[in-house]
């Protein structure tokens, strides 16, 4: 589309800092920039109406991973890597609340809890987590003590881990590990929070324009553009999974997960986030007559990715979750379902850094973009500012 005088000579005009991407990561970037620096023209740019990855389309847990997930880590990246992970969820929860509030977001302190069933799986689990429940709670509490030590509205919720058999009975589970430091917010409230306080600060949005390709200059960077060629001084990619579309070598893939809403009937559930089938699965509740559902990318499923749809994979897909929300719940009927999109790669730790002068990513979320979001913002913005 070609751009008229009025865009050339102001809205458009070439920018200090351009941000790719309107999800937390991108709006937390965006934000720390125009607040460190007041005067420069920082410009946010999103492809969808409204972001249409993994921001508002995910389950809303304010978590920092379950014992489960906590085990893998552990095998697979040791006890220092597992402590920098849960460590920098902490943090960028606490980045989150003191950006934005925690009344603004939604923010209630619940508690979670991990459940395990009678399959062979979760039984050789449930024997693993009972084995290193202690090094776990060792490693794990400390940190989420000193993190969320300004936020949290306990002064101390106790050990990172809790074996409930309590939970366990309620909920028609083998084994319940309660995770008390857990809890949930509001996506839709968090992302109206977010582009209150954008347009506060004087950061400009545009919604509804797709970054095609970048080009380097001399001192800019030409970014080709549905609306046309804009020029900037630095780029922050913060597409998360769908990164490598426009900086090659990053180490993520998109993945997608589908997320149901269910009726239920009143009291099906106790309040509470519920990480299932070490984290693949989740439930969570969000009124006394609905559940949220979702997960399930374990399962390898293949879904196109946006705007393409393949209805067929996805009812097969819902179909499955379905299955397994009624081994804990008596659903009524399903009222919502919606496809959000990760960023994964060979390991759980984001990729943050400058692919060349001036190009700037922080990406691979893992599916902790809600906890560590804001925090990987402030590092990226950082990074871009050269400070």
């Amino acid at each position: 589309m070609p751009i008229g005088y009025w865009e050339t000579e102001h809205l458009l005009r070439p920018a200090d800092h351009t941000v790719v991407g309107a999800g937390i990561v991108g709006m937390s970037t965006a934000l720390q920039l125009k607040r460190a620096r007041p005067d420069s023209h920082v410009r946010l740019l999103e492809r969808s109406p409204i972001s249409a990855g993994g921001t508002t389309r995910n389950a809303g847990f304010a978590c920092f991973g379950s014992a489960g997930e906590w085990l893998d880590d552990l095998e697979a990246l040791g006890a220092e890597q597992l402590g920098k992970l849960i460590r920098m969820r902490a943090e960028g929860l606490t980045e989150l609340v003191n950006l934005l509030g925690a009344d603004a977001i939604g923010l209630k302190w619940t508690g979670g809890w991990e459940l395990l069933g009678n399959s062979e799986g979760d039984t050789r689990l449930a024997k693993r987590i009972q084995e290193a429940l202690h090094t776990l709670q060792t490693a794990a509490t400390p940190l989420l003590q000193e993190a969320l030590a300004n936020v949290h509205p306990k002064p101390d919720p106790g050990p990172a881990l809790v074996l409930d058999s309590d939970r366990a009975n309620r909920v028609g589970a083998n084994m319940a590990i309660a995770l008390p430091w857990e809890g949930m917010l509001h996506t839709g409230r968090m992302v109206s929070a977010f582009h209150r306080a954008l347009d506060a600060a004087g950061v400009q949005r545009i919604h509804g324009i797709e970054v095609q390709e970048m080009t380097e200059g001399s001192q800019t960077w030409a970014m080709d553009t549905s609306m046309g060629t804009l020029h900037t001084k630095n780029v922050g990619i913060c597409t998360n999974g769908l990164a490598a579309q426009l900086v090659e070598g990053l180490d993520v893939q998109p993945v997608p997960n589908r997320v149901l809403v269910l009726k239920v009937p009143v009291g099906s559930l106790p309040v509470g986030t519920y990480h299932l089938d070490q984290g693949y699965l989740y439930m969570r509740t969000l009124d006394e007559h609905h559940i949220l559902f979702g997960g399930g990318r374990h399962w390898g499923i293949k879904l196109p990715l946006p705007p393409e749809r393949d209805c067929k994979a996805e009812a097969q897909w819902d179909a499955q979750l379905l299955v397994s929300a009624k081994k804990w719940l008596e659903v009524e009927k399903v009222t919502h379902m919606w496809t959000g999109w990760l960023g994964v790669g060979s390991d759980r730790r984001p990729l943050i850094g400058e692919s060349r002068p001036g190009l700037h990513h922080a990406v691979r979320m893992g599916g902790m973009g809600v906890a560590i979001g804001a925090g990987i913002g402030r590092e990226l913005a950082t990074n871009m500012l050269g400070t």
